[in-house]
């Protein structure tokens, strides 16, 4: 008898879900309908980007004190900075965003961005999946997906975060997670990541050795196992382990001080320039996703000494990213989004700080088939809310970004209980984003 397979379920998904139970399937069914191609797909087959590279400014900036100024607006909201004019006609900036303010024009800014997330787990949990948090469960974000569906590289991560990042692979489960390099590269030194660059005393040939040894541990297993089948399976996991660490080429993509002195220079010392560093050698290295973390824009407390401080490296950063991108002929098919999980208040607060605003956000984006130049969205006089035109909502950015990559946001994967979820089911990617 022939089994026919859940749509949407892969090889990981049988081992994290316990399908085979409820489809009467055994492993070596599962593995043979996969390799004759059964299975869902979830890609559209139509894509504007082939990679994305994710900033995350966590904590949220102030959408008034950064990309949504309001220089005629009350002085009680108005804060400290002047504004400055851009390369997009109808767009000024904080003055601590000059380098930004010359290649604007190479980006299209979203403006009046809105949820009810006021929280940072859950305005993060809905900016890194494109859901509406629910206790009921936990969606995958971004990278677990765009890893599972186009990461085919067994010498490579698909989904890389730097340093670090809360964002999780939800219900598609650890075989999804990101690969986190938990450190930063410093300029000009050679960057080891845990669990790929080989340790003090480790050489390849050790490793070459005992991977043999393992192999014929397994071997002795199969010979006493009635059922094998899952070490079999677990066999790929460890070959693709194996591959990472052995692989030269994988470990070179992390190495940031084998980047030309001419693109090294673009990038301050600073943490952000030298993860958005990374993260464009990773982009063109063939890691499909990689989100790069930037903390300390919670600012309640002195929010302009905190901007003054924060802003300048994202300002360098922007367009260091751009430049490289650009240079190395990747721009067209990465797409870039800059953003946090929320705005802050217009309300200055008594700290002279600007507290969560989930009400107004902005995102920025680029390459990957962008529009470039355009201002979609708004928010009122004030900077309180999105202006009457106005209705973008995390999910629509989410639909956005897999619509670039080309995935389906309507595929559907299966929790561990064997429930149909479709990726982005109340999105729709913002109309006139992409050229």
């Amino acid at each position: 008898m022939k089994h026919r397979i859940p749509s949407g379920l892969s090889r990981r998904d049988c081992l994290s879900v316990g399908v085979m139970g409820l489809t009467g399937l055994t492993l070596t069914d599962f593995l043979q309908a996969a390799d004759s191609a059964e299975l869902g797909n979830r890609t559209s087959g139509k894509s504007t980007a082939d990679s994305v590279l994710f900033v995350n400014l966590a904590g949220g900036p102030s959408h008034l004190d950064t990309l949504d100024m309001k220089p005629e607006g009350p002085s009680e909201t108005r804060g400290e900075f002047k504004p400055i004019n851009t390369k997009i006609s109808g767009l000024t900036a904080c003055e601590y965003l000059p380098e930004f303010a010359k290649i604007a024009d190479q980006f299209t800014l979203l403006r009046g961005i809105s949820h009810t997330s006021g929280s940072h787990p859950l305005g993060q949990s809905y900016i890194s999946t494109g859901n509406r948090p629910t206790p009921a469960l936990q969606y995958p974000s971004y990278g677990s997906i765009v890893g599972k569906e186009l990461g085919d590289d067994p010498t490579l991560p698909p989904y890389v975060a730097i340093p670090t990042t809360e964002w999780t692979a939800g219900y598609l489960g650890d075989a999804n997670a990101p690969l986190t390099t938990n450190a930063v590269p410093r300029p000009g030194q050679p960057f080891e990541v845990r669990g790929i660059t080989l340790g003090a005393g480790l050489t390849v040939a050790k490793v070459q050795r005992r991977q043999k040894l393992l192999a014929g541990l397994d071997r002795r297993f199969r010979d006493v196992e009635t059922n094998s089948q899952l070490l079999e399976a677990l066999d790929k996991f460890g070959e693709q382990a194996h591959g990472m660490i052995t692989s030269a080429r994988s470990r070179a993509a992390f190495d940031v001080s084998l980047e030309p002195e001419s693109i090294q220079k673009l990038f301050g010392a600073d943490e952000l320039n030298q993860s958005l560093l990374l993260g464009c050698r990773l982009i063109e290295s063939g890691v499909k996703f990689v989100t790069v973390t930037n903390q300390g824009w919670d600012t309640h407390l002195k929010n302009f000494d905190g901007h003054r401080r924060l802003i300048p490296p994202l300002d360098r950063g922007i367009a260091a990213t751009l430049e490289t991108l650009k240079s190395k002929g990747l721009l067209a098919r990465t797409l870039v989004v800059i953003m946090g999980e929320f705005g802050r208040t217009p309300k200055i607060n008594e700290n002279v700080g600007r507290d969560h605003f989930p009400r107004v956000n902005w995102c920025l984006m680029a390459g990957g088939g962008v529009k470039p130049g355009q201002l979609i969205g708004g928010t009122d006089q004030g900077g309180t809310a999105p202006d009457e035109s106005t209705n973008i909502k995390p999910d629509d950015i989410a639909a956005s970004l897999y619509q670039a990559v080309g995935i389906d946001i309507h595929g559907e994967y299966f929790t561990t209980t064997g429930r149909p979820v479709m990726i982005v089911p109340q999105g729709t990617a913002i109309e006139g984003l992409f050229g």
